[in-house]
């Protein structure tokens, strides 16, 4: 939900009496239906230390680990396909309850310990979940938080899947620790994950449901009561339905908007966006990093509980960052560290080589592989994870938000696929640095990308930036007075 007044004054149209005043309910709201991040994580980062674990029940090999790892995202790239029609014909809520029933079953149909051919089914099925949280999510919470907080909230979005990546991270090693016998440990991992997707799917039925739907629905009596329930005053809720009114007139189909120019162009910005997402090279630190501190002979719990460690608590300040210093610069920042650590990662494999016993390694060359691994997460952490979601979720206009979040989130899930699938298989082929030289390759691509086509979407709101793209604006330019 579109905020009232910006803290930046760059809108014209203000409330009459507060400025953009809400009531506290909107932070419960959104953490609810963040905790569809929580589940995200929490699959997204199951495989790093459970590999093992897996391996011992399953007896995969490292291409079978990479393919179970990636059929997650090929679950999500179908979840993304099919959320647009959910989120359109469904509802927000509806489409998250949906998501929380099927991480619940699908948890605990795998801590059944299945043939591996309906562990992946089930894999699969989760990742469906995860694709369809993945877009839900960002855009129920773009439509509900006030635009003075809607950067945070957004940004919330990626702290819980950092805390979810973080929260399977620990529980994992501890049970891996705990009880040998993979048979039992296997199944009290993805009890965990059962445990929080059962809170997300009974919380989200408290939910109220986007004020825009119900707009887009004709339902507009309700959608007067949701805003009740979120803003402090009667005029500011007039406000809110004038302008979501004046923006449903301006474009009365779905199949009309996809074919104009203006969207096409936005459509592009939020492709490209996604793609750099996973280019950078996120996926395999967060999939594979034990794995290839393993490939420098560095093992135990700092090569275990670095990234996800780092991750989050470099999530929590982006919360802050996000409408502080906006969303472009965030983007610069976090697209150049991870360049310079790229690159001084692929330098430190270049000393390491292909050394197998562990006292041939240098600490030297550990210790630049280890800071570049924390600096590089701190660059994507507090940029490229939160904003490339956030947005993705402000930029579409109202009638195309869904096929613009659908055709965006699918593009970030088909580029991680490629990323899980591919990573450890292109370090065996062309040497552990190359993969580093080659994400660093594209941290330059998107750092020229954003300065040219990305919007600064700070502290404006959703109807403003969808009145510039329709007037022709630069789209650099979007939300500028």
């Amino acid at each position: 939900m579109a905020g009232v007044v910006m803290p930046t004054g760059k809108t014209n149209s203000q409330p009459p009496v507060h400025e953009g005043s809400f009531k506290g309910i909107v932070y419960v709201i959104c953490i609810i239906a963040a905790t569809g991040g929580l589940l995200f994580g929490l699959d997204q980062g199951f495989i790093a230390n459970s590999l093992d674990t897996i391996d011992g029940v399953y007896k995969l090999g490292v291409k079978g680990g990479e393919n179970y790892a990636a059929v997650l995202a090929w679950g999500g790239i179908l979840g993304a396909l099919l959320s647009g029609l959910f989120a359109r014909l469904l509802g927000r809520k509806k489409s998250l309850v949906m998501a929380g029933f099927l991480f619940s079953a699908c948890s605990v149909g795998s801590a059944l310990l299945p043939p591996i051919g309906v562990l992946t089914v089930l894999r699969f099925l989760l990742g469906f979940a995860v694709g369809v949280a993945s877009f839900i999510v960002p855009l129920y919470l773009s439509e509900t938080a006030p635009a003075k907080i809607r950067g945070a909230m957004g940004t919330l979005f990626q702290l819980l899947i950092t805390i979810g990546i973080f929260l399977i991270a620990l529980t994992n090693v501890f049970i891996a620790r705990l009880v040998e016998n993979p048979q039992v440990a296997l199944p009290l991992m993805f009890l965990v994950i059962a445990l929080f997707a059962l809170v997300m799917f009974f919380g989200s039925f408290i939910l109220p449901e986007s004020p825009r739907w119900l707009m887009l629905k004709g339902r507009k009596e309700q959608a007067i009561r949701n805003l009740q329930r979120t803003l402090s005053t009667q005029e500011e809720v007039d406000f809110e339905i004038k302008e979501i009114e004046t923006t449903l007139s301006a474009g009365k189909s779905v199949g009309g908007i996809i074919l104009k120019g203006y969207f096409i162009k936005i459509l592009i910005v939020g492709v490209v966006l996604q793609m750099f997402q996973q280019l950078v090279g996120i996926n395999m630190m967060i999939y594979y990093a034990p794995t290839i501190f393993g490939y420098a002979s560095m093992t135990g719990i700092v090569a275990m509980m670095t990234v996800p460690v780092v991750n989050m608590l470099f999530t929590f300040p982006a919360i802050k960052l996000v409408e502080k210093w906006g969303r472009k610069k965030l983007l610069y920042v976090g697209a150049i560290c991870m360049l310079v650590t790229m690159v001084a990662a692929g330098l430190s494999f270049h000393t390491i080589g292909t050394a197998t016993d562990p006292s041939q390694v240098s600490s030297g060359a550990k210790a630049v592989l280890l800071i570049s691994v924390i600096v590089y997460i701190f660059g994507f952490a507090v940029s490229w994870g939160p904003v490339a979601w956030l947005v993705c979720s402000e930029i579409f206009p109202l009638e195309g938000r869904e096929v613009g979040m659908t055709v965006t989130t699918m593009v970030n899930w088909t580029f991680a696929g490629l990323v899980m699938a591919n990573a450890l298989s292109f370090m065996k082929a062309f040497g552990n640095s190359s993969i580093f030289y080659l994400f660093g390759a594209f941290c330059i691509l998107a750092i020229i990308f954003v300065k040219f086509f990305v919007p600064e979407t700070r502290g404006v709101t959703l109807e403003k930036i969808e009145a510039d793209l329709r007037a022709g604006k630069p789209l650099r330019s979007l939300g500028l007075d």
